[in-house]
């Protein structure tokens, strides 16, 4: 019988993220990879938190994508955000109504992104003012979202830097009914304005994501 060859398996580097957009150089952490082009479309999980060190940030995740490496570092764009599960469900009590809306638009700098908002009342209110509150606060996203860059918008949400989103979605939905908590509960980029080196097609639309310092290649 002819004789297997063994293949010396190719050891892996471990490289570091940074981000390009949201928060320009900012690490991100670090992830292995036995070569830089099985990088290219992984996502890096972040706590806000761990960017701010406020602690009121824990709430929020962030993912990145990498689209580029050089030597040992690996540049990555803003991909998603999403509300922590456990403060998700904090915010939901009994005898109050949970108003979720999607909003979806393209962003002055080109990027194809969804918006969810969460809206928790101070009393549970009828369905005609839920689906009143919903139109309304659709209506305001959907004339923001253009007017503002995908980093404007996403430090728009989490910061509330020069467009406090949620208070103003708050005050839009107070005009209905008392309103308990308005949160972005998540921001999802569905394709990127420009065509980024490297970057598969479509990829940016997958929900499976990779933390930093996990996953391998």
């Amino acid at each position: 019988m002819p004789r297997r060859r063994r293949t010396k398996k190719q050891a892996k580097v471990w490289y570091d993220v940074y981000a390009a957009d949201i928060f320009p150089g900012q690490w991100l952490g670090e992830t292995p990879a036995s070569d830089p082009s099985l990088l290219i479309g992984r996502r890096v999980e972040v706590s806000l938190r761990d960017i701010t060190g406020d602690f009121m940030h824990e709430k929020y995740k962030l993912w990145f994508m990498i689209y580029r490496v050089e030597g040992t570092k690996a540049f990555a764009k803003f991909n998603r955000m999403e509300l922590n599960r456990d403060y998700l469900r904090s915010i939901v009590q009994r005898r109050t109504s949970r108003i979720d809306v999607q909003s979806e638009g393209v962003t002055k700098d080109g990027h194809l992104v969804r918006y969810f908002n969460i809206i928790i009342t101070a009393v549970r209110i009828r369905h005609s003012q839920q689906s009143d509150i919903r139109k309304r606060v659709n209506s305001y996203m959907e004339e923001l979202i253009p007017q503002l860059t995908l980093e404007e918008l996403v430090r728009a949400a989490i910061l509330g830097d020069n467009v406090p989103i949620s208070s103003q979605v708050a005050s839009i939905s107070t005009k209905i009914a008392p309103i308990r908590n308005v949160e972005p509960r998540k921001i999802v980029v569905l394709s990127y304005g420009e065509e980024e080196p490297g970057i598969p097609e479509g990829v940016a639309l997958e929900i499976e994501s990779s933390s930093a310092g996990g996953g391998g290649g």
